[in-house]
């Protein structure tokens, strides 16, 4: 890469942190008092600092931990396939080998996905963790070749600034972090300036600046050898020096980023924490106020005399305190009531604590714990509705993050050769396949169709004790489907439509084959009869 490429990146990094700018403020607020861990916008700590000290009361914290535990279960839960791979020709989509290759294809996403070295549920769970607290997480696909498997890494948002293109996709990252020299020269030998080389001589465990670079080239020619062959770009720099360490580039793009909410031109995303942003700070001054108000009652300050005999006054279990009490045995000393209500407070502080609980959808899952009584129908009924909340921020998800990140793992393992092979049928059609999610939130929003036909059901079945021809209104074995489908049954225990055809085939035989086994002692007795007459007239038995 060109020196005037490096000022090219560099020039657009600055525009990118001016952009963030404005941001900067609020994502400290929010990491201040729910994610502190991750509150290095405007405040640089050193490692193993206490940053807790603007939170006294832990309610968001909480609530982003159950938010990102209920986006995890319900998106990508870890113990199920919350994905499976299809194509859009229906009649391709039912022949049996077009079906395994993509079954296969999808327990391969899975066991790389999910592998011990790729660290994918950690690291996702951090990406959530941000997607929560400050509406932008990203995650960062990489393709480990000498260990034969893929990496994941979240991304620190204090070190990660983003670009869009014209259609409002994310298509630039800059990420900024700081290593040691030591490490520097570990990652890419021989390459950092003369000045570096001698600093890591004298501290070789200093950290300095790198800046990773990933964006669309601009140079790319699919036909030629090396990295301009590949559609995205990346190159690692340090900006002191303005020095490239390494060029190369991405078949597919590396990142999936994923934004909770965003407004017109804006290219970060806003979080359940900004929306509920004010509620936090009140509830942590109020506890703060209320703390120190359950002080002054139980500790209160106390009210004496300027006697001056009192000036040795002990507040010590035991103490005596001579001078204590009048003449008249009146305390000279007593406490200061102030006359606070702390049962008021802690009921203000509750209705704050249930809006914030709202904003990160608590609700959704907290009806169905409550409820554990309700029917399978009512279920699906609760389901249903609270889906319709979550299904803009599950669509954003699966678009933004999923989306690329599957599409990324593909690319990964289809260059290692670690693919099935394509039938031919699906050669034939283009190769061409998507994702089709089947996580429990996406069966959730199909809950509706599973209740409707339940409910039809339930409706119409008195009318078929009366008139069973109602029930040839009704194709009843695709109802079923559907609702095994909805409610998640794996497509292993359903037989496909020629298996069910060949069972309704057989069924048919083996009922004809009774009704004749049933009529044989008629016909017996028929013939029986026939030989009997033709032989008492004379008519020859043939």
């Amino acid at each position: 890469m060109t020196s005037a490429q490096i000022e090219d990146i560099m020039r657009r990094l600055e525009v990118a942190t001016a952009l963030r700018g404005n941001w900067n403020k609020t994502f400290q607020d929010i990491g201040d008092r729910i994610l502190p861990q991750s509150a290095d916008f405007e405040v640089q700590r050193a490692d193993g600092e206490d940053r807790t000290e603007l939170m006294f009361d832990a309610t968001a914290a909480l609530a982003l931990q159950k938010y990102v535990a209920a986006i995890e279960s319900f998106a990508t839960p870890r113990n199920q396939l919350w994905h499976g791979l299809t194509v859009t020709d229906k009649s391709l989509a039912k022949k049996q080998r077009v079906k395994q290759y993509l079954d296969e294809w999808r327990d391969i996403l899975f066991r790389v996905r999910y592998s011990p070295r790729s660290a994918f549920a950690s690291q996702s769970n951090e990406a959530y963790l941000s997607h929560g607290a400050f509406g932008t997480g990203g995650l960062y696909i990489d393709d480990d070749v000498k260990a034969r498997c893929i990496r994941y890494k979240s991304l620190n948002l204090s070190q990660t600034y983003i670009l869009e293109n014209y259609h409002g996709l994310v298509d630039t990252v800059f990420r900024r972090f700081r290593r040691t020299y030591r490490q520097i020269e570990q990652k890419w030998p021989g390459k950092m300036p003369p000045r570096m080389v001698e600093a890591m001589k004298r501290t070789p465990d200093e950290k300095v600046e790198v800046v990773h670079y990933v964006g669309p080239r601009t140079d790319y020619d699919h036909g030629r050898l090396g990295p301009k062959s590949m559609p995205w770009v990346s190159c690692y720099i340090l900006p002191a020096d303005k020095t490239e360490l390494e060029e190369g580039g991405y078949r597919t793009w590396p990142f999936g980023i994923a934004r909770y909410m965003t407004n017109a031109d804006e290219v970060y995303g806003r979080s359940p924490a900004w929306l509920a942003l004010s509620n936090i700070k009140v509830l942590n001054e109020m506890k703060k106020t209320h703390l120190k108000a359950g002080h002054r009652v139980v500790d209160p300050p106390l009210l004496a005399s300027e006697d001056g005999i009192l000036q040795a006054f002990s507040m010590a279990p035991g103490a005596l305190n001579y001078g204590g009490l009048d003449q008249q045995g009146n305390q000279m000393v007593k406490p200061l009531i102030t006359g606070g209500r702390l049962d008021m407070g802690i009921d203000m502080m509750d209705k704050e604590r249930e809006i914030i609980g709202t904003a990160f959808l608590a609700d959704v899952y907290r009806a169905l714990v409550e409820n554990p009584q309700m029917t399978a129908t009512q279920t699906m009924q609760l389901i249903s509705e609270r889906a319709v909340l979550v299904a803009p921020v599950l669509g954003r998800l699966q678009a933004e993050f999923l989306g690329n990140t599957i599409e990324r793992e593909i690319d990964i393992l289809t260059e290692a050769g670690e693919g099935p092979e394509m039938p031919p049928e699906l050669v034939e059609a283009g190769g061409e396949y998507r994702v089709e999610y089947t996580s429990p939130m996406s069966r959730a929003m199909r809950a509706s169709e599973g209740v409707a036909i339940q409910r039809t059901l339930e409706s119409v079945t008195p009318l078929a004790q009366i008139e069973p021809a109602v029930l040839d209104v009704f194709d009843l074995v695709e109802m079923a489907r559907d609702l095994a489908e909805i409610n998640g049954v794996s497509a292993k225990n359903i037989r496909d439509a020629e298996a069910v055809a060949a069972m309704k085939e057989g069924r048919a035989q083996e009922q004809q084959a009774q009704q004749l086994l049933a009529a044989a002692p008629s016909v017996t007795a028929a013939a029986s009869n026939l030989i009997k007459l033709q032989g008492n007239s004379g008519v020859p038995v043939l």
